[in-house]
């Protein structure tokens, strides 16, 4: 076998290469401190969900006004109190929000919104409203978990093929694990036998390493921690065992890989994964639709399994958008770009309820619904109440917090 130091290390490096090639390459091995041992399970609803037709204000005679094609019908609606109600591809979440599993915050959003996609999922994923943030939120509590304590190679875990800002830190690097069969060292299929010997030659590579190069020790433990967390993910997926059917879908897929991981043992505080598919236009009645069964029963099936391993006390939920839709339907029987929405709190833990005030659907700004809650609010909810942290520290503001948790 010839095999080149540079073709081995081009090839076996693919899944963290991109953290070789960066300054933070000191800190891919970092772990946050999770004492609690709460964790955070995040799902961004890419594209802007249309909260109006996701928890739906029936009971509103304006709602049906400015929706005449769109609108769902009162008798299709899955009621929850006598104005409010969810869409009824949702039955699997009514039933969790039934058993009080699942908080509803009406009105979610912040001050002067913005209608960009890029410039709203920016805001959402760093907590800053007012400038261009460097670091997302949860990167910043990862920093602030993680000080003075012990890493592991698994500080969190997204589950996606781009890492969000969401989880960009200073300190600490997140691994992305889109398939647990690619994040993996890849040896040359052209010589399987030798397998074990690269391998090897891997390890040993990364022993000997000169120490007189920047970051040397911390490259070291980079680089057999991600082969470790590679084989340590791996062997948890294998064994894991459940009754519970899952939706077919990227969703699915990724709660149950995510449930996978804390029902075999991986401590990470926080996992990331997100839904494309609801920037809804045009013909935005089946679209929605299909997309919110995919959101409900996914998320139905992650309870139920997190329930059938005895973790579910343990794990919170949130799911959101970059923005809402606006009021008016447009002529493309859609909805464009808006600003408030409602995000839900999914776990056994959850006060289940509905938080926050509906927003008025006549008193608008621009053709847009005024927030009632800031974003922020929620954050610091899950940082102070759930997580055990400082959300002062973290948002660099105190927010008041909702009794959710």
């Amino acid at each position: 076998m010839t095999l080149s130091r540079r073709k081995f290390l081009a090839g076996g490096l693919g899944m963290f290469g991109a953290i070789l090639t960066a300054d933070q390459i000191f800190a891919a091995s970092a772990q946050a401190a999770n004492p609690s041992g709460r964790q955070l399970v995040l799902i961004q609803l890419s594209g802007g969900n249309d909260g109006l037709n996701t928890v739906i204000p029936y009971g509103a005679g304006a709602y049906y006004d400015a929706r005449p094609q769109i609108a769902i019908a009162q008798k299709d609606v899955l009621h929850l109190n006598d104005a409010l109600g969810l869409h009824p591809a949702m039955t699997a979440l009514n039933d969790l929000y039934k058993e009080g599993k699942v908080a509803i915050i009406e009105g979610v959003g912040y001050p002067n919104a913005n209608r960009s996609h890029f410039r709203s999922i920016e805001i959402w994923q760093t907590g800053e409203t007012d400038k261009i943030g460097d670091t997302g939120w949860l990167g910043r509590y990862l920093d602030y978990a993680s000080a003075g304590k012990e890493t592991s190679a698994l500080p969190a875990v997204n589950v996606d093929p781009m890492l969000p800002k969401t989880l960009l830190a200073r300190k600490i690097v997140v691994p992305s694990v889109n398939n647990i069969y690619e994040f993996k060292f890849k040896t040359d299929p052209k010589f399987k036998k030798d397998h074990d010997l690269q391998i090897d030659a891997f390890n040993d590579i990364y022993s000997n390493f000169d120490s007189n190069r920047p970051n040397a020790d911390l490259l070291q433990k980079a680089g057999k921690e991600a082969n470790h967390a590679s084989d340590y993910l791996l062997k948890i997926v294998k064994s894991y065992k459940s009754t519970v059917k899952y939706p077919n879908g990227k969703l699915g897929d990724g709660l149950k890989f995510i449930s996978q991981m804390i029902s075999g043992g991986v401590t990470a505080p926080v996992f990331t994964v997100s839904l494309d598919g609801f920037d809804t236009h045009a013909n935005q009645q089946r679209a929605q639709s299909g997309l919110l069964k995919q959101l409900s029963d996914a998320l139905s099936a992650f309870q139920n399994d997190l329930i059938a391993h005895n973790v579910d006390d343990k794990v919170l939920t949130m799911v959101f958008s970059e923005f809402g839709r606006r009021v008016q339907e447009n002529s493309g029987k859609g909805t464009d770009h808006g600003t408030a929405a409602p995000l839900f709190l999914m776990g056994s833990s959850v006060k289940g309820g509905i938080y926050g005030e509906t927003p008025s659907l006549t008193s608008l700004v621009s053709g847009d619904l005024k927030h009632t809650v800031d974003f922020r609010t929620v954050y610091a909810t899950v940082l102070d109440r759930w997580l055990g942290a400082d959300s002062n520290q973290i948002l660099g503001h105190r927010y008041e917090t909702l009794p959710i948790v």
